[in-house]
């Protein structure tokens, strides 16, 4: 049995209720946990900075994990894996009993639609998202966290093993109507990017040829919810998630815990 920990992304929730009947990571503990292991995926803010995000998250680790040998595998989708590099970069006792890190569609060098959120157009016109950055800005600013930069928030710690898998929504039939906004307001141009996160910034090197895997769905799909899924379509995703979803993830496990 493996300690496997599921980091949600921004927007996202961990487990709230007994017997939840929707998660973030859409059938992945079932799936995990029916194979014999232990998984814990924690609910930190779901606006929150990288800062706050990442302190509640080594928080709860701690309380459900406080101590023993046996290692912890992490797996974090969009923000989450950031913030398990910030918690791996902080809490050295942590990072030792970590063996593992996977991030799937992790802005690791940001993301154009945080930049196109955060700057308002020219000419000082009034931005059609600034609704959206003034709800990230009472809660300690997150988009701050996803801009564009050129280096990561975060380096690599010695000992944990790193590997990153990006996402591209270019072939995918339907799109979306949340892939084909949020790519035409990041403006990806001819990059490749599954509508929030481009696949070299998805990965540690800022080059989509270092990446571990491309899985050929949006940044939601990658977490299991279908792309141009709406009403009955979601709801029939909650009960019974996608083969292809649930087989990405089980074909990963493997990696996860080598």
């Amino acid at each position: 049995m493996a300690r496997v920990l599921l980091a949600h992304g921004l927007l996202g929730f961990g487990s709230v209720l007994p017997l939840q009947p929707v998660n973030y990571f859409n059938g992945i503990a079932a799936l995990y946990e029916s194979l014999g292991h232990e998984v814990y995926c924690p609910s930190v803010g779901a606006l929150g900075s990288l800062e706050a995000r990442a302190a509640a998250l080594e928080r709860k680790i701690l309380e459900r994990w406080p101590a023993g040998a046996e290692p912890i595998f992490m797996l974090g989708h969009s923000m989450g894996g950031l913030d398990c590099r910030r918690v791996l970069v902080a809490n050295a006792a942590l990072a030792g009993r970590t063996r593992r890190l996977i991030t799937i569609a992790t802005p690791h060098f940001g993301s154009p639609v945080a930049d196109a959120v955060l700057n308002p157009p020219p000419l000082g016109g009034v931005s059609p998202l600034k609704w959206l950055s003034d709800s990230f800005t009472k809660d300690a600013g997150a988009l701050a966290d996803l801009k564009s930069r050129e280096e990561r928030q975060d380096g690599n710690v010695e000992g944990v093993n790193y590997l990153c898998v990006g996402c591209d929504a270019g072939d995918v039939n339907p799109q979306s109507p949340v892939f084909v906004a949020a790519a035409a307001i990041g403006q990806f141009g001819q990059v490749r990017n599954d509508g929030v996160v481009s696949l070299p910034s998805a990965s540690n090197t800022n080059r989509a040829d270092d990446l571990f895997a491309v899985w050929p769905v949006d940044h939601g799909g990658a977490v299991g919810w279908p792309s141009g899924g709406v009403g009955y379509e979601l709801a029939k995703a909650a009960v019974r998630p996608p083969k292809a979803h649930l087989a990405r993830y089980r074909d990963l496990l493997p990696r996860l815990l080598a």
